[in-house]
């Protein structure tokens, strides 16, 4: 065989070797084929348990996260405790004081948002954890219990779910996975506060002149959808909104 045909056969050989390298590891990326070189042993399938419970509970996190803040530090408010904007039921945290321009302070605390947040969290996990998906060698607890703490830009979850890898050889167990999801819950509250808190005593809030106080740090929305008052509060960088109503009181 001359030069040239040697030439020729080793690009076809380069080229169908790529070929099959690419495809290998699309392969591998959808899960039809398993890595040649993967490793099998009970650490790295705890990894992968790990890995698993930690996605959803942030999926499942994120989720009600935005929603409670949407709905004014309530999941589930009860009935006349809320209004209707933008199809979301905002809850009221100043109740309107009859004949008065100043209202009640509902007394929202973080401890309620934390119990709020653990209920629903808890409660949907199911919906994507199952361990025995990951790997045959699990064995895990029947029920999992599930701790929310509120810090001023984040939410950290943690989750005590005993969990067992056993390859025949060595034997992995975790009991607790956690979680931070990346939102300012515990800021946005704090400004909520200073907003009801001036309502309730001055029945009004300057969101121009607290803004600059501030040093521009939040951006503040008002408006009046009759005869209440939403605030919609995040910070001057941030897409994540906490929002509320103080209660207004109808013109007969």
């Amino acid at each position: 065989m001359d030069k040239r045909g040697q030439a020729t056969l080793f690009i076809i050989l380069g080229i169908v070797l790529v070929i099959l390298v690419i495809l290998y590891f699309v392969l591998v990326q959808q899960n039809i084929i398993p890595p040649l070189l993967a490793s099998n042993d009970a650490s790295a399938q705890m990894s992968e348990v790990s890995t698993h419970v930690q996605d959803c509970l942030q999926t499942v996190g994120n989720q009600y996260a935005t929603q409670i803040a949407a709905q004014g530090g309530y999941l589930a408010p009860s009935t006349d405790t809320y209004r209707l904007y933008n199809d979301t039921s905002v809850s009221y945290l100043c109740w309107n004081q009859v004949g008065l321009s100043t209202c009640t302070n509902r007394l929202l605390t973080v401890q309620h948002m934390e119990e709020d947040l653990t209920q629903a969290i808890e409660d949907s996990l199911q919906t994507c954890i199952n361990v025995y998906d990951v790997s045959d060698d699990v064995e895990a607890a029947d029920q999992w219990d599930l701790t929310v703490d509120i810090q001023r830009d984040s939410i950290d979850l943690s989750l005590y779910y005993p969990v067992t890898v056993d390859d025949g050889d060595n034997v992995v167990t975790q009991d607790t996975f956690s979680e931070s999801l990346n939102v300012p819950l515990g800021e946005l509250y704090d400004v909520s506060q200073d907003i009801v808190n001036d309502h309730a005593v001055l029945g009004e809030f300057e969101q121009l002149t607290y803004m600059l106080s501030k040093l521009s740090r939040y951006t503040i929305y008002k408006y009046r959808p009759y005869p209440d008052v939403l605030y919609q509060v995040r910070l001057r960088e941030g897409t994540y909104v906490f929002q509320f109503a103080i209660q207004g009181e109808e013109n007969v």
